[in-house]
């Protein structure tokens, strides 16, 4: 009994040596399969752009700051996009010029930290959100107006097409993508700068970021000039209506003691419903007749929302009126508010497109 139990012992012992060698065998396999992905695939570029476009795809804040270095891209980016943008303003004396150059490096910090929430606010849920509330970068309380200088970015018009080449130097790359202006369908190569540190690859400049501004800019601003010289006369049109409109509104408001009396306000609601209204809405419905152009999009749509926001204030300030409501007095302010900051958003696209295409304003 003994012989036979020392015999099926060392039977079993032999089977859980080999069960044994077999799992350290495939322990080891997995484990050097493991090391040869990560040294062959995981540590490359490639391997970086997938875990980007996944982060996209999946909208992984974090992922996306793990190969991607926002800081280094868009303070290179700013320094970029706000270079010589006085140059082609002859309104401007050399010293104005200076100034301004030298109050875009002082609040560059600021804009670069609000950028980077922007864009990782994107990333996080797919869409484009406005500063809002008491953030400074909201309307001009900068001394600039934010909004449109994300829109001379490029930023939101500029979708990926394809990974085209990647160029590897030892601890960096040059990786060419090329992308398309959605305004003008123009397709563009970007070189991406990618440099490894710790093991891992990221982003970490868009090297010829201005040449593709300075090779945008012209096509979107040809498109933009026809827009405006299409619309120019349906403006000026209105420009007058809309003048001779706030000069009868303000001899409604006039009053010897400076409160409206009952017959003022219903005067007042009256003439805002039967003329004011009716001519803004009528004014954009002869805008959106005219076809927008490659490139005049944006200021497009700014001319819609300036339109709803105008309409809205009055609404509210009607509403005022008929209840006396401090409250609808305020919300009626801030619609008007919001109005008049992309009015001057309008005419700094009209004048920024005279300046650079050398012709005189136009409304």
């Amino acid at each position: 009994m003994n012989d036979i139990n020392w015999q099926e012992m060392l039977k079993r012992g032999h089977k859980q040596t080999k069960l044994q060698r077999i799992i350290g065998i495939i322990a080891l396999a997995i484990i050097l399969g493991f090391a040869m992905w990560h040294f062959f695939y995981a540590s490359t570029p490639e391997y970086a752009l997938n875990q980007l476009e996944k982060a996209i795809q999946t909208n992984d804040q974090a992922l996306f700051e793990e190969y991607c270095n926002l800081d280094s891209i868009t303070a290179k980016a700013y320094d970029d996009l706000t270079r010589d943008m006085f140059a082609h303003d002859s309104h401007l004396s050399n010293e104005t010029k200076v100034m301004f150059e030298r109050f875009y490096m002082k609040i560059k910090p600021q804009l670069i930290t609000e950028t980077n929430k922007l864009l990782l606010s994107y990333i996080s849920s797919g869409k484009w959100n406005a500063p809002t509330n008491n953030n400074i970068l909201k309307g001009r309380q900068l001394g600039i107006d934010y909004e449109y200088l994300v829109e001379r970015s490029q930023l939101r018009n500029t979708t990926l097409i394809k990974v085209d080449n990647i160029t590897r130097h030892n601890n960096d790359a040059i990786v060419k993508i090329i992308v398309r202006d959605k305004y003008t369908d123009t397709n563009y190569t970007l070189n991406l700068v990618m440099a490894k540190s710790d093991g891992s690859w990221k982003i970490v400049e868009i090297q010829n970021y201005r040449d593709y501004i300075d090779f945008l800019s012209p096509i979107q601003e040809s498109g933009i000039k026809k827009y405006i010289n299409d619309t120019s006369d349906i403006t000026q049109k209105y420009n007058s209506i809309l003048d001779a409109q706030q000069t009868r509104f303000k001899k409604l408001s006039k009053t010897s003691d400076g409160k409206l009396t009952t017959n003022n306000r219903s005067k007042l609601v009256s003439y805002i419903r039967s003329d004011i209204i009716p001519a803004l809405e009528k004014r954009q419905e002869e805008l959106n007749e005219f076809p927008v152009n490659d490139g005049a999009q944006y200021l497009a749509l700014q001319r819609k929302e300036s339109t709803r926001l105008s309409v809205a204030a009055w609404e509210h300030f009607i509403t005022a009126l008929e209840t006396d409501s401090p409250e609808e007095f305020n919300i009626s302010n801030a619609f008007h508010k919001d109005a008049m900051n992309i009015d001057h958003r309008i005419d700094d696209i009209i004048k920024n497109t005279a300046i650079s295409t050398e012709l005189p304003s136009t409304p």
